[in-house]
């Protein structure tokens, strides 16, 4: 099964009146409508719409049939939404529509009268519904839309089986708070749970230049104490006996006496 498509609807001013059972007619024919709104296109803005066609002898003429009065604005969504909503408003020409498909919207509600004035307009291709889905839901976000197919494939594969598991935890433990305790379980034993790493910090460390002592500063070491001892005691040494001369030299002569 094809992957789910967007595609875009208008109903023109002159189909306003007939909205009602239009929108109605897309519903029963299974599109979703992602989003609506109501809006008058000023002529610059439906040139701008119309951009792609400036060499068809009708752009003038479409661009006043758009601008008449307000119109509603529809994104669709289906399988080969494209495809699908082409069919179901019919060809442009009412009388093409009326021949080739007399159910369709535009053989319906078209006038007969004006081939311009048939009520809606329909996206032609995938990449015109992008632009003109972009062109009036300029904030929707145009991902790929799943099947329900794929979707309930891509659950039972990476859903179902965690969910299980946590439900037969859960009937097993009996919490007063079931739907706290669950989602806490889920959290922690998510087997998807992205992984953090936390980055490796590096540890600097300072190293400081050694002190050199100076020779000026350096003390003195044992022996240098010792032999500064041993010379303070020749000195005194040497002094006693230059005393022991002086007293002898007084003891010895009457005429000089330092006392």
């Amino acid at each position: 099964m094809s992957d789910y498509e967007r595609t875009l609807l208008i109903i023109k001013p002159d189909g306003m009146k007939h909205r009602d059972t239009i929108v109605r007619r897309v519903r029963d024919a299974e599109f979703t409508v992602l989003q609506t709104r109501f809006v008058r296109l000023s002529p610059e803005q439906a040139s701008e719409f119309y951009k792609t066609r400036q060499c068809d002898p009708c752009y003038h003429a479409m661009i006043v049939a758009l601008t008449r009065g307000p119109i509603q604005v529809m994104c669709l969504s289906k399988v080969r939404a494209v495809e699908e909503l082409l069919w179901l408003v019919g060809p442009e020409s009412y009388r093409d529509a009326v021949k080739n498909a007399p159910g369709s919207l535009r053989a319906i509600f078209g006038d007969s009268r004006d081939d311009l004035r048939n009520a809606v307009h329909a996206s032609e291709n995938g990449e015109a519904a992008h632009f003109e889905v972009r062109f009036f839901f300029p904030t929707l976000i145009l991902e790929p839309n799943f099947c329900e197919e794929k979707m309930n494939r891509y659950l039972e594969a990476m859903v179902n089986p965690t969910l299980m598991e946590g439900l037969y935890a859960l009937a097993k433990e009996r919490p007063a708070e079931p739907l706290i305790w669950l989602s806490n379980w889920l959290i922690t034993n998510n087997p998807y749970k992205p992984s953090y790493q936390a980055p490796k910090t590096t540890t600097t460390v300072k190293i400081e230049p050694s002190k050199t002592e100076s020779p000026m500063n350096k003390k003195p070491s044992d022996g240098s104490s010792m032999s500064q001892q041993n010379g303070g005691s020749r000195t005194d040494s040497k002094s006693d006996q230059g005393k022991e001369r002086e007293s002898c030299y007084c003891s010895g002569s009457d005429d000089f006496c330092p006392a």
